[in-house]
C-alpha cells in the first residue's frame, strides 16, 4: 500500500510502499477513501504527541472494511465505517468495566497501529463506527474528530432546555460545534475575532455573532452571557477571559490544546458557582449523534478537499490556519 509516513519530527512527511496489513484477532483492514486533517496533525508533526517514529498519521479515517481478522462479530466486509481516535481498552480495568474505555489507561489508539493516510488501514473492529446511509465519506471524516470532540463537549456541559450555548471561536472545532448546538435546539451565540466569521456563524445556526476587541468575557456579559462556553480556540488567554461572561451556575468546556491555563477571575467560579471542564472524545453515542444529525442534514462540515498527494501543502495550511473549515484528502 501507499502511505504518508512521518520519519522525523518536523520534516516532511515521505510517501513510502508498505506491505498491506494483515489483521489479527479482533481487528478489520479498512480501504480508505478520506481522512481529515486537525491541528492534532500538527501537534504530531511537532512532536507533542508521544509517537514513536516511523509512523502512519491520519485520526479522521473513513472507507470500507474490505479483511476482518478472526473473531470479528459486529463487522461485515463492505461495511463502510469511521475509525475513532481511541479505539480499544484493555477490557478489565475498572473504566472498561464501567463501559468508559476512553479513560483506560492501556487504550489503543492509531499510533499503535498506524493512522488514515494510507490506501489501507488496520483498526480494532471495536474502534469503527457504522457510516449512516446517504453520508459521504467526505464529510464523514469530519465527525470522527471535530464533530466527536464537539458533540463531547457539549454533552458534557449537560445543557438544559431554554440555556444559552457560546462558542468561542470559529474553527474545524467551532464551526461543527455551532451547528450541533443549533441542531439539538438551544439557542447559540458566537464569540470571534474575525468579522467575517462572526456573520458566518449565522449561517451556520448561530443567533448572533459577537466580535470581540478586547476582553472576550466582557464581550459576552455584555451580550447577556451564557449558560455553556464551548472553548474550541488554542488560545489560554482567551479560554481564561471568558469565564466572567457566564451566567449563575455556568459551565466553561475547553477542547483545543491551550497549555497551560490560568484563571484569575475566582470571583465569578465562586460566586456564580461556576465550573470548567476538560472534554474530547468522550462517549461513543456522542459520535453516533453527530453522525445521525449529518445523514439527516442538520449539520454539514465546509470542507476544503485535497488529494493525498499534496499533504504536505496541506499541513502547512493547517498550521498557518488558513483551511476553511476543515481539510480533507482523499487517495489520489
Amino acid at each position: 500500500m501507499r502511505a504518508a509516513v512521518i520519519t522525523a519530527l518536523n520534516s516532511a512527511w515521505e510517501f513510502q510502499d508498505l506491505p498491506d496489513p494483515q489483521p489479527g484477532h479482533g481487528q478489520v483492514v479498512v480501504r480508505i477513501k478520506a481522512c481529515g486533517m486537525c491541528f492534532s496533525d500538527v501537534l504530531v508533526h511537532r512532536g507533542h504527541w508521544p509517537v514513536e517514529l516511523p509512523i502512519v498519521p491520519g485520526h479522521e479515517p473513513v472507507g470500507e472494511v474490505v479483511a476482518l481478522g478472526p473473531g470479528c462479530s459486529t463487522l461485515r466486509v463492505g461495511d463502510r465505517v469511521g475509525v475513532a481516535w481511541m479505539q480499544r481498552g484493555e477490557g478489565r480495568c475498572v473504566h472498561c468495566q464501567s463501559w468508559h474505555p476512553v479513560a483506560c489507561e492501556h487504550t489503543q489508539t492509531w499510533m499503535n497501529l498506524g493512522g488514515g493516510y494510507a490506501d489501507l488501514m488496520l483498526a480494532w473492529e471495536s474502534g469503527c463506527t457504522l457510516l449512516p446511509d446517504g453520508l459521504g465519506y467526505t464529510d464523514a471524516a469530519v465527525a470522527f474528530c471535530a464533530g466527536f470532540t464537539s458533540m463531547s463537549g457539549l454533552r458534557n456541559a449537560d445543557p438544559r432546555p431554554g440555556e444559552r450555548v457560546c462558542v468561542l471561536g470559529v474553527g474545524g472545532l467551532g464551526h461543527m460545534a455551532v451547528q450541533l448546538a443549533a441542531a439539538v435546539g438551544l439557542e447559540t451565540v458566537v464569540l470571534t475575532t474575525s468579522p467575517d466569521k462572526a456573520e458566518y456563524a449565522k449561517e451556520l445556526g448561530a443567533a448572533e455573532g459577537i466580535v470581540v476587541s478586547g476582553d472576550p468575557g466582557k464581550a459576552l456579559a455584555d451580550a447577556g452571557g451564557a449558560d455553556v462556553v464551548l472553548a474550541t480556540t488554542t488560545s489560554a488567554d482567551l479560554v481564561a477571559q471568558v469565564v466572567s461572561g457566564l451566567r449563575y451556575g455556568g459551565r466553561l468546556v475547553t477542547m483545543g490544546v491551550t497549555g497551560p491555563l490560568r484563571v484569575e477571575d475566582m470571583m465569578t467560579l465562586l460566586f456564580k458557582q461556576c465550573s470548567i471542564k476538560g472534554s474530547t472524545h468522550n462517549n461513543r453515542s456522542d459520535l453516533v449523534e453527530v453522525l445521525n444529525l449529518m445523514a439527516a442534514g442538520k449539520v454539514r462540515p465546509r470542507v476544503e478537499t485535497y488529494p493525498f498527494s499534496e499533504i504536505n501543502d496541506v499541513l502547512k495550511r493547517v498550521e498557518a490556519g488558513q483551511v476553511r473549515y476543515r481539510a480533507v484528502l482523499q487517495p489520489d
